[in-house]
């Protein structure tokens, strides 16, 4: 056998050549979040809009709970009332503590709804589609309460009752608040920004 001719060099270690020393990390992030960095302002515009939204409608409800009476209610609502707690058949209790009743599972209902409305607001901050989805669905429920109300007062079957007009108005305006917070959050979070940011691999596109 014949050598090459020339001075014996040392093999070049993988650093040298340009190789990996060893096994090589991704450094890619997974989640949206990671990948995009902050959330755009249309994503952060969205996420307050969905905490006032939760916040005037949890205050609205309470103060309706707090407040309101069997006599506020229109007539034909009194009446279909009655006959909703004649035909359950409780002789114990009366239509008027049923109605209280009623209330304090509204307020109780309320907590949660209001809560779990942060929480998907939080998700959806955080970049998760998911969320986004879901808080669509919140915003039926606000959006149709809220005009139901304005049809109820234009209509004239949102009358003050017996709690005034003052607080009256303050319960209309909290349940159209959020309604109109719903639906500005909505429009927000569905711009061509926040949908990138909210789909699967949108923030890595997003980058590029």
């Amino acid at each position: 056998m014949t050598r090459a001719s020339g001075p014996w060099r040392p093999p070049a270690r993988p650093e040298q050549s340009g190789a990996p020393a060893g096994p090589v990390e991704p450094t890619e992030p997974t989640s949206p979040t990671e990948r995009a960095g902050p959330p755009p302002e249309e994503i952060h515009t969205a996420w307050v809009l969905w905490l006032a939204a939760a916040a005037f409608g949890l205050v609205g409800m309470l103060l309706n709970a707090a407040t309101a009476s069997f006599g506020d209610l229109p007539a034909a609502t009194r009446d279909a009332f009655r006959d909703a707690v004649a035909d359950t058949g409780a002789v114990d209790i009366s239509v008027e503590d049923m109605f209280s009743i009623s209330l304090a599972v509204g307020a109780v209902v309320a907590l949660l709804a209001a809560a779990v409305t942060v929480w998907l607001a939080f998700r959806l901050r955080a970049g998760k589609g998911w969320a986004r989805t879901m808080l669509d669905i919140v915003a039926v429920f606000l959006i149709v309460d809220a005009v139901s109300v304005v049809v109820g007062v234009f209509g004239g079957v949102a009358v003050a009752g017996e709690r005034g007009d003052v607080v009256s108005f303050i319960v209309i305006a909290l349940q159209i608040l959020a309604g109109l917070c719903a639906a500005t959050a909505v429009w927000r979070q569905h711009t061509a920004e926040a949908m990138t940011f909210t789909t699967p691999g949108g923030g890595a596109r997003a980058g590029k």
